[in-house]
């Protein structure tokens, strides 16, 4: 049989919500002995059950640390929590470091999702965050307020965000376009195509600067 994986659930959703995992017990040789695992950032956690272990990594390595340190306001050491427990279930409630909501994305083989600086909160094992670099020369990457500097996430599982405020998730169809204001975009996948446009062709580029 398969490993076992976590059970993610999002409490007091809004300004101040966290995040409940649930991590089975390792449950013998049918499950190959796998101990259920998920890493989050270094300050995320707040409380856990007495079965959890929980280690500092440096996921990738110390070139790819001082990236998301020094380029994505991420910590340079990610947290690795465990249960190893043959026979119990384990807990743990994480929350970002400040105020702001939190929602769940599950990601499926094949997929990739751009995170802007300060949105990765935790993920499964299965998921990969690394840092990435738009174009220096790009409108998108130097006026959007989403920045050069951009986390990339892939794999398979269970990925928290996190964005001061709340957030809200929207499905384009195909060929569907959807403006967003400055500084209010926190996540999308990968494959999507982004641009820059002036919010009031009528009122020109002060306008647009002062609306």
């Amino acid at each position: 049989m398969s490993q076992q994986s976590p059970t993610w659930q999002v409490k007091n959703e809004g300004s101040f919500a966290s995040i409940s995992i649930t991590l089975p017990s390792i449950g013998g040789p049918q499950y190959n002995n796998n101990i259920t695992t998920f890493h989050c950032e270094s300050d995320a956690i707040i409380t856990t059950s007495q079965t959890i272990d929980i280690r500092g990594s440096m996921s990738g390595g110390i070139l790819a640390g001082l990236a998301r340190a020094f380029l994505t306001r991420e910590s340079f050491f990610t947290t690795i929590v465990e249960n190893k427990s043959m026979t119990q279930v384990g807990d743990a409630l994480i929350a970002p470091s400040e105020p702001g909501g939190v929602t769940l994305h599950r990601l499926v083989r094949g997929e990739e999702l751009i995170l802007t600086s300060g949105a990765y909160l935790a993920g499964d094992e299965g998921v990969k965050v690394e840092s990435s670099m738009q174009s220096p020369f790009s409108m998108f990457g130097n006026y959007s307020g989403t920045g050069v500097f951009l986390l990339r996430a892939s794999g398979v599982g269970c990925l928290a965000i996190s964005a001061f405020g709340s957030m809200h998730k929207y499905v384009l169809g195909a060929g569907e376009r959807r403006n967003v204001d400055n500084g209010h975009l926190v996540a999308w996948s990968a494959n999507m195509q982004t641009s820059m446009k002036l919010a009031s062709a009528r009122a020109g580029f002060i306008g647009s600067m002062t609306s």
